[in-house]
């Protein structure tokens, strides 16, 4: 792992390997072994997004042919947004993470969550929230990658079981590919009851976030981050002073390494995948890929905590084609990647 991964530059901090391998940790925006690791099982890189590994099918039980060349297999999607206030407003857009995750609890159809939380003097790391209060505290989006599953393997060593993950397109490819690991990895996949993708272009390396805006005079903490849709071409934080807009391309080169070789904008391991919607403040698209998705998103809706609407042929259009373009490019990154190696 180490020599395939870490010191190649390309882990993008998903998690997945910290408190699955007692050798690794998470601290502070990164992923460290702790001692020679003299384990045979190599569970670490059968669960890593980033090694090399046949396809994982996509194929869904229950679902639709959807466009597999572009956002993936999906059984419906649409925009929606949360109608409970309180939560709109603690929300990066619409509100429908936050909400469905606050009904699956009431529900009892989760037991806790893991999400990420908003860090203070550190990074970012996942979390279990166990109610409505943790899971509003963790509401809007980070920017930086943030080990979020090892809050997950944290919570199966705890025996806990009924949990929903959100995560990025990296943390749900490793969640399938943690399905088909050696000796324990169907027993625990059945811990997870959902899987709440999060659409991503890519993740920024929290140090180099960290040092760029040290540099720039930006203290505190940070309440909030920001990148507007297309054609905006900035980078918005929030502080106790205000929003502070950047150009985008001076946090380029925060940008992880590993992101270069995801294929995958739209999380398409996802039970349900969630992200903005170009244009239309406030709202989020939805695309529901799993039969598990879709009976829980029938019932969500029915109870009348958000609302819908049909997603416009033009953003559905360019949704497509942001994502053609990020598989292309990742396509062509590990081609490049192989060619190097022989």
């Amino acid at each position: 792992m180490v020599d395939k991964v870490i010191s190649q530059g390309i882990c993008v901090k998903c998690g997945a390997c910290v408190n699955l391998c007692p050798y690794f940790d998470y601290f502070d925006g990164r992923i460290v072994l702790t001692d020679d690791c003299h384990a045979d099982t190599w569970r670490c890189l059968q669960v890593c997004p980033r090694t090399d590994h046949d396809d994982i099918s996509l194929d869904q039980e229950g679902a639709a042919p959807g466009d597999r060349s572009e956002i993936g297999p999906f059984k419906e999607i649409f925009i929606a947004r949360a109608k409970e206030e309180e939560i709109r407003v603690s929300a990066q857009y619409g509100g429908f993470v936050s909400s469905l995750l606050v009904y699956a609890l009431g529900e009892r159809l989760i037991r806790s969550a893991i999400l990420t939380d908003k860090g203070k003097e550190i990074s970012p790391g996942g979390v279990i929230a166990k109610d409505r209060a943790d899971i509003l505290k963790c509401a809007g989006s980070r920017y930086s990658a943030a080990a979020g599953l090892a809050a997950l393997n944290r919570a199966i060593k705890d025996d806990k079981d009924k949990l929903a993950v959100v995560g990025l397109p990296c943390q749900m490819e490793a969640l399938a590919r943690m399905r088909l690991m050696d000796a324990d990895g169907e027993e625990r996949d059945s811990r997870v009851s959902l899987k709440i993708g999060l659409f991503c272009t890519w993740a920024l390396d929290y140090r180099k976030l960290h040092d760029y805006l040290k540099t720039i005079g930006v203290g505190g903490p940070i309440q909030k981050y920001d990148i507007p849709p297309p054609p905006a071409q900035i980078f918005q934080i929030q502080t106790e002073q205000g929003c502070q807009e950047f150009p985008i391309d001076e946090i380029r080169p925060s940008i992880q390494k590993g992101c270069g070789l995801c294929q995958d904008m739209t999380a398409e391991w996802a039970d349900i995948s969630v992200g903005t919607v170009e244009g239309m403040v406030g709202w989020n698209t939805v695309v529901v890929r799993s039969e598990r998705g879709s009976q829980l998103l029938s019932e969500f809706i029915e109870s009348g905590l958000i609302e819908t609407r049909i997603l416009p042929e033009e953003n559905l259009a360019h949704l497509k084609e942001a994502s053609l373009n990020k598989r292309k490019r990742g396509e062509l990154a590990k081609e490049e990647r192989r060619r190097k190696k022989t």
